[in-house]
This record gives structure tokens, sequence and C-alpha cells, in this order.
């Protein structure tokens, strides 16, 4: 790569933390205390989406007698309540702290509520290296809809051509790229099958990939 970035914008769900399989479980356990079974096998078109999108998607969830924002901090109260510091994922949170000594700004664009992002970036310990931090809440339309990474890079002060993102599905590949970043690819079990080919780079080893020629670490 000829040039360097100002900063890097991190998804957070799968990619600061591996945390697919407790959304999961959070989603599976609350439905079905209101009798409905969400299949583990329907879950993986929804990777990478919002709840907003699986309750305009899932009719069922509708039927439960609560609003969308009820059912919502159901699912989002169990999650949190299980979150746990053990569930960061791999070399990611030590190479935000790494990025942070050497200046180098970044945030996190999720698709996750607020009160969700908060707590899993507290879990792993990378809270304060954050200069911004974008929740669904905070946009119209989430991912693949550029609206996330559009918010994260104007509150960090720069240009998209500035930014690096690092994304662990296709839609959010397709956010980042919509958006004008730069898009670093890199899958985990659960995305591995997805789509990267419009990914500028794709990793199987985030520590190995060359960051001091890309954002002087």
């Amino acid at each position: 790569m000829s040039r360097r970035f100002k900063a890097v914008v991190w998804d957070v769900d799968g990619v600061l933390i591996d945390s697919e399989p407790l959304h999961l479980s959070s989603l599976t356990e609350t439905c079905a205390r209101h009798g409905f079974a969400f299949e583990a096998v329907d879950n993986a078109c929804w990777l990478g989406k919002s709840f907003i999108d699986m309750w305009d998607g899932i009719p069922e969830l509708r039927g439960f007698g609560l609003t969308l924002d009820e059912l919502r901090d159901e699912i989002v109260d169990l999650y949190i309540s299980r979150v746990d510091g053990a569930m960061a994922r791999g070399p990611a949170p030590e190479l935000v702290a790494r990025l942070a000594r050497r200046g180098v700004v970044q945030g996190c664009a999720s698709s996750s509520p607020r009160r969700i992002v908060e707590a899993n970036v507290a879990a792993v310990g990378v809270a304060a290296h954050l200069s911004a931090v974008i929740a669904r809440e905070d946009v119209t339309h989430g991912k693949p809809a550029p609206d996330l990474y559009d918010l994260a890079v104007e509150r960090l002060g720069l240009a998209p051509s500035d930014c690096l993102a690092v994304e662990d599905t296709a839609t959010g590949l397709a956010a980042a790229k919509a958006a004008g970043l730069t898009a670093i690819a890199w899958p985990n079990a659960m995305t591995a099958h997805m789509d990267f080919s419009a990914a500028d780079y794709r990793l199987d080893d985030l520590a190995a990939f060359d960051w001091e020629s890309v954002v002087g670490v």
C-alpha cells in the first residue's frame, strides 16, 4: 500500500469481540420465552444487520405483544448480563491499544444498540481508545447503507479517504465501501463463507497485516 491512513474505524461485533454466539443465544432464549422458536440456522442472513432489520423482516417478532423497544430491551438486558472480556477476538483489542499508543485516531461503527456497543467496548478494554462510538440509534439506516460510517468519519473530523474500516461481514463491508472508506475484511468462523470480493484487503491474520506501512505503527 503506497499511502498512509489517519484513522481506523472498527466494526465491533465479530471484530473486536466474538459476540455473535451470545447475540444468538440472547435472541433465541428471549424468543422462546414468548413462544417462538428462532432457529440458529435462520441467523445467517441477519449477520451484520441490526435488530430493527430483524423486526421488519421476521413477522413473528411483532406477535409477542411488545413494542420494538420493549423486545429489544429484553434481548439487550440478557446480552449485557453475560458479556465478558474473555470474548475479545484474538489480537484486535491489543491492536487497538497499540495504535492508540502511537497516536492513531480510532472509532467504531456498529449495527448494535448503543447499550450493547458500550458494554462490548468496555468488556474488551478499548473504550478509552475510541474517539467516536457510533451505534444503530445514531443513524436512520443501518448497514449496508453507509450512514454509520458516514457519521463515524464526520465525528472523527476526517475524510472517508483518510480512514480504514475493519469488518467481518459482507453487509458491513458494503457499508464501509459505500461511505468511501478503504475496507479490510477479517471474517470469522461464522462469516468466512460470505462474499468479500469488494474488500480492499481480506485478512486471515489481523496481526500479520503490515500496519506500520498503513498507519505508521
